[in-house]
C-alpha cells in the first residue's frame, strides 16, 4: 500500500530516506519548490507571540469542560504536567511536526460545524486511539517463544502496567498512544502537540476553534518535540516559525507517496534457572 507524505519544506529538510528514495521529481524540481516556500516565508511578518488560549469560548463551555476533566483516563495521562481543558485557535498555533501522513485506509473525521461544541468536545477528548494488532509467530532455530505484534498504530506499544494486587495476570496492557487533543505553551509560544490530523481536516472544514488539551511546558522535552524528525528549537523559536496553517498552503509542502509502514513489537521469551537472589527479588 502507499501513503501520500505532505511535507514542509521552507525550513530545510531532514534526512529521510523515502523523500530521498521517491522518483517523482528531481534534484533541480525540488531545489525549486524550496525556493519558492522560503521565498513566501521571507515575505512573512515576523512572528509576534499571540495567545492561543480564547477565554471567552473556554468559559462558554465550562459545563463540558469541567464533565470531561473528570475523566480516569484523562488525569492519568497528564498527572505528571500543568494542564488544564480549554478553547484555542488553530490559527495562532506553531507546529514542530515536518510531515502528515495520509492514507486512504484511515478513518476521516465526521462532519462538525464551528458551533457544534458537543461533536468538538467528542474529538477532542472522547475518542480512543487503537490497540488492533496481529499476532504473528516467528521462526526459530532455538528454543524459546518468540512472537510478534503487528499493527497500523505507529503510535502503539507494550506497557508494564503496576499493580498492587497479587493475581496471576500479567500486568502488560497495550497502549494505542495518546488520543487526547493537546496544544501546549513554552517560552511564550503555543505549539500543537498531538492531533495533527484532527487540525488539517478541521481547518479544511474551515473550524479553527477547537477544544484542547493546553499543557503549560516547562523544558522542550515536555513539549514533545525532542525527535530528531520535528524542527529543532532553534527554528521553532525562529522569527518565521512553521505554523499548523502552513500544511494547507500548497506551495509550502513537498507531496509524494511512500510505502505504508507498520508498527512491529517484537516479543522474545526465553526460559533459565538463575540463583534466587533475595535482595534483588525485594
Amino acid at each position: 500500500m502507499k501513503v501520500e507524505v505532505h511535507e514542509l519544506i521552507a525550513w530545510g529538510l531532514d534526512d529521510y530516506s523515502y523523500r530521498e528514495a521517491n522518483a517523482d521529481f528531481d534534484s533541480d524540481d525540488l531545489a525549486s519548490k524550496i525556493k519558492q516556500a522560503r521565498s513566501i516565508l521571507a515575505e512573512r511578518d515576523r512572528y509576534t507571540t499571540t495567545i492561543a488560549l480564547l477565554e471567552r469560548e473556554t468559559q462558554d463551555i465550562r459545563p463540558l469542560l469541567a464533565a470531561a476533566m473528570r475523566h480516569e483516563d484523562l488525569q492519568q495521562e497528564y498527572q505528571n504536567l500543568t494542564w488544564e481543558l480549554g478553547v484555542v485557535d488553530l490559527r495562532h498555533i506553531l507546529a514542530f511536526q515536518r510531515r502528515l501522513i495520509f492514507n486512504n485506509f484511515q478513518k476521516t473525521l465526521p462532519p462538525v460545524k464551528q458551533d457544534d461544541w458537543s461533536g468538538l468536545m467528542s474529538l477532542a477528548v472522547g475518542s480512543h486511539r487503537s490497540t488492533e494488532h496481529t499476532l504473528v509467530r516467528n521462526d526459530r532455530d532455538t528454543d524459546g517463544l518468540d512472537f510478534s505484534l503487528h499493527s497500523s498504530n505507529p503510535d502503539l506499544k507494550l506497557l508494564l502496567t503496576p499493580t498492587t494486587s497479587k493475581c496471576e495476570d500479567l500486568p502488560l496492557s497495550l497502549y494505542g498512544g495518546s488520543p487526547f487533543f493537546e496544544v501546549a505553551e513554552l517560552g511564550g509560544r503555543w505549539f500543537l502537540r498531538d492531533g495533527y490530523h484532527r487540525a488539517y481536516h478541521l481547518l479544511q472544514a474551515g473550524v479553527y476553534r477547537v477544544p484542547a488539551v493546553v499543557i503549560y511546558a516547562r523544558s522542550i522535552e515536555e513539549l514533545g518535540a525532542t525527535a530528531p524528525w520535528f524542527f529543532n528549537e532553534e527554528q521553532l523559536f525562529s522569527a518565521h516559525p512553521p505554523q499548523v496553517t502552513d500544511f494547507l498552503v500548497s506551495s509550502m509542502i513537498l507531496r509524494y507517496e511512500r510505502a505504508a509502514l507498520r508498527k512491529v513489537i517484537r516479543i522474545y521469551v526465553e526460559e533459565s534457572l538463575e540463583p534466587f537472589d533475595t535482595v534483588e527479588e525485594r
